[in-house]
């Protein structure tokens, strides 16, 4: 039995008896399962070969349907976490850490209506800071706005004109990533060109643009700001070998023009 299914009869034994009543009418658990697992096939990301999927779900309703789901918030965040971690062994894909669920109200949404925000999330004690790309499409390879410099390669595309290098705890590069057209965003939702699995990066942190000769890096409204070279900037003008900082993530600019 699939995946796709297995969840749905999961969800349905769940719903039985009082749930039955419960979930009679509005948002449906099993809409919300199908929807995570959605998010986890669409916002694959790549990082030194390994594909990655999100494991941080914000999930937003109607204040009706979520007070209807916070009678038993516990045991459906249970089962999509359990749901979440079975897609990705079938599957292969690695997880960052443990998945995270959260329920939210919205009180300019309808009944029935809802909203998946997706991310990546470390683990406490885990490294914290960890960087991945969109995986590319198969049938459009070069789509992709930022891609590992070491896939580019592999799969015969031409050469970045500028390259993000994340640097590891000793300062020095320990992957590189190309940029093949902008803008690129950078955060930790896993709808960016260049995701972050840092708790200290906001969900859509800094946006990179390219004009003419002139790179260009502007925050977003983080929380936390972004960093470069030290110091605190909202937007600023790119030049070869200028550090990055983003929460606890450090990335190093280059570009082959050296400007």
């Amino acid at each position: 039995m699939g995946v796709a299914r297995t969840i749905e009869k999961r969800l349905e034994g769940l719903m039985e008896g009082f749930f039955t009543k419960l979930f009679r009418s509005g948002l449906q658990p099993v809409e919300i399962g199908r929807r995570i697992l959605r998010e986890m096939e669409e916002n694959r990301t790549v990082s030194i070969n390994k594909i990655h999927t999100p494991n941080d779900f914000r999930i937003f309703m109607g204040t009706e349907d979520h007070a209807r789901f916070l009678q038993m918030e516990g045991g459906l965040r249970q089962e999509f976490s359990d749901l979440v971690i079975q897609k990705a062994k079938e599957e292969r894909w690695n997880l960052m850490g443990l998945p995270r669920i959260s329920f939210i109200p919205q009180e300019d949404m309808g009944k029935g209506e809802l909203v998946v925000e997706a991310s990546f999330a470390a683990d406490p004690g885990r490294e914290p800071a960890r960087v991945s790309t969109r995986e590319p499409k198969a049938n459009d390879a070069g789509s992709t706005r930022a891609i590992s410099s070491a896939t580019a390669e592999r799969l015969g595309l031409a050469p970045a004109s500028a390259e993000l290098a994340v640097l590891g705890d000793n300062g020095e590069p320990q992957e590189r990533i190309s940029v093949t057209r902008t803008p690129i965003t950078i955060g930790r939702l896993s709808t960016n060109d260049v995701v972050l699995a840092d708790s200290n990066v906001s969900r859509r942190h800094a946006e990179l643009r390219r004009d003419g000769a002139t790179w260009t890096l502007r925050d977003l409204g983080s929380t936390n700001g972004t960093l470069v070279n030290g110091k605190l900037a909202k937007q600023h003008a790119l030049r070869d070998g200028d550090r990055i900082s983003f929460g606890t993530s450090q990335l190093m600019f280059k570009t082959s023009q050296g400007a």
